[in-house]
């Protein structure tokens, strides 16, 4: 009885250890993502379409490599939605699309936004 109590407690532990690293990972890499899509967005305001398109490009390539550890712990669907998005805001900014650019812009800000709040650490996402 002790024992299993003891064992019980460790896996408590080692699990919300686990969910709060996963947590902290997914926030930290959302906000810098984030803010490289407001740098792409800044670009475009400015009509330099050659720099945002290289720097989504560089976005794209850099959350494809994260995309395969992030989709250990969220959702497939949740990444895809970021993928399309970033394709989508890639290809209009190659067509010089400027409403295209900025609706895909948007979304995939609120679906980077996403990521984190379907992984934040609470009662919620727990249960």
């Amino acid at each position: 009885m002790k024992r299993s109590l003891i064992v019980s407690v460790v896996i408590l532990v080692l699990v919300a250890a686990v969910g709060g690293g996963c947590e902290l990972y997914t926030h930290r890499l959302v906000r810098s993502y984030q803010e490289a899509l407001t740098a792409i967005a800044g670009r475009l305001a400015q009509g330099q379409w050659e720099e945002a398109s290289a720097r989504t490009e560089r976005l794209s390539l850099r959350w494809e490599q994260a995309c395969a550890w992030v989709q250990l712990w969220i959702n497939h669907a949740d990444t895809d939605a970021v993928s399309h998005a970033l394709r989508g805001l890639q290809a209009s900014l190659n067509q010089r699309d400027l409403l295209s650019s900025m609706l895909y812009y948007g979304e995939s800000v609120e679906n980077f936004a996403h990521l984190h709040h379907r992984d934040a650490f609470t009662l919620k996402n727990i249960l």
